[in-house]
């Protein structure tokens, strides 16, 4: 059937229409009509003989395109609504997606996010340079064939919220990992190959072996620039000594043209990090590290950072010597556990704690950000005792009893003889 019928004077051929679906459609001319009577136009008939087209022919067609096609455009309107659906869910849900040769395959290329079951095979090594952000990062491990899509693995990335915590550095990875596999590795700083990671709390000679080992430094040559005084590095009230002043992070030594280079790059750091903390300058700043770097080889629990800075002023404005084992074990070059009892009472050592009142000669280590501010701001509190019972778990107690100091103590010592290793 033809979409337009052949009409004169208006009138219908086709069968009788049905009743109109609704009053804005114009129904045919009524059967039986005088074709002699005067001719009336409404005004949609005027605009039709004003284009040149004959008046009803036009809204004739109309109708029966609406009256001869209902079901077929009811139909296509259904399919339209399911597709329209179909495809939101898709886009939303992240549905389409299928197996397809041992990866994902999407439907909209890489708009939705794919991945890799893993664990992944064989091995390759990634090398993120310092300052690549997640995008430039993900576009590497695709290439690379690690991972299967850059929208899968920035997903997991701010699933994880790990943006920040993406390490520089050459890391051992596998072909096909899943995207979490691979950012558990590469927000290790411990996992990076070739990279100094200086964590809280690290001497400053704790770094000389990853630098023999990943330069062309000789381990006389570093410990000539860290015992040097620091001419032209350094802040006056470092007084020559490095330690304290060297800002955790990872750096790649690699970038560095020598060892003085890279402690340069350390300092400045700090000094940027102690500003944004607010830390006083001059004296007051050399103190605060001090302070700061013995909370740091007390306590491994940040909770307690505050306590253990507020018996440190309470001893010191008592006149009371610190006698805290970390502070002695640094002037011998050893941890405290590897303390002897002829080191505790040899006072020629500086750092004899238990002997010499006040704080010691330099920072004992490089504190983080959170010692700091503990430094900063002590917690309130009476106690001028300490003891950390269990190393495992690092439970401390804090009291300003002698007596009850030593029965901690005798805690400690219980757990530390069934702990001999530790």
């Amino acid at each position: 059937m033809s979409l337009e019928s052949d009409q004169e004077d208006g009138e219908d051929e086709t069968s009788e229409p049905q009743e109109a679906e609704s009053e804005d459609l114009l129904n045919p001319q009524e059967e039986g009509s005088d074709a002699g009577e005067e001719e009336t136009l409404d005004d949609f008939q005027l605009f039709e003989r004003e284009a040149g087209i004959e008046p009803g022919l036009a809204s004739q067609s109309r109708w029966e395109r609406r009256h001869g096609k209902k079901a077929k455009k009811k139909k296509i309107i259904t399919i339209c609504i399911i597709s329209f659906v179909f495809a939101a869910a898709i886009v939303g849900g992240g549905i389409a997606t299928s197996r397809f040769s041992g990866g994902l395959f999407s439907w909209f290329g890489n708009a939705v996010e794919s991945d890799y079951p893993g664990p992944g095979y064989g091995s390759v090594n990634f090398t993120i340079n310092p300052g690549e952000g997640t995008s430039q990062v993900a576009q590497g491990l695709v290439k690379a064939g690690i991972v299967a899509s850059e929208n899968g693995f920035v997903s997991a990335v701010e699933s994880n919220n790990d943006g920040q915590d993406l390490q520089p550095g050459t890391f051992a990875l596998k072909y096909k990992m899943s995207s979490n596999e691979v950012l558990a590795i590469i927000t290790d700083p411990s996992k990076a190959m070739g990279m100094l990671v200086f964590t809280n709390s690290m001497r400053a000679t704790d770094m000389i072996p990853t630098l023999v080992k990943y330069t062309s430094w000789t381990k006389s040559e570093i410990e000539s620039a860290l015992n040097g005084g620091g001419k032209g590095i350094l802040p006056a009230e470092a007084d020559g000594s490095f330690e304290g002043w060297l800002e955790p992070g990872t750096y790649d030594p690699k970038s560095y043209s020598s060892p003085s280079a890279l402690l340069k790059a350390m300092v400045d750091a700090r000094i940027s990090a102690l500003n944004s903390l607010g830390v006083p300058q001059g004296a007051q700043r050399e103190k605060i590290l001090k302070i700061a770097s013995i909370i740091g080889q007390e306590v491994n629990q940040q909770q307690y950072y505050g306590k253990v800075s507020r018996v440190i002023y309470n001893r010191l404005s008592q006149h009371m010597v610190l006698g805290m084992d970390s502070v002695i074990a640094y002037g011998f070059g050893v941890q405290a556990k590897d303390l002897t009892q002829s080191m505790l009472t040899d006072a020629s050592n500086p750092y004899n704690d238990r002997l010499h009142q006040g704080l010691p000669p330099t920072p004992i280590g490089n504190p983080g950000p959170e010692m700091i501010k503990a430094a900063m701001n002590p917690t309130p509190g009476n106690w001028i005792y300490f003891v950390t019972v269990n190393l495992d778990t690092g439970l401390t107690y804090f009291t300003n009893s002698e007596k009850q100091f030593q029965a901690y103590k005798a805690q400690y010592e219980k757990w530390q003889a069934a702990n001999p290793s530790v």
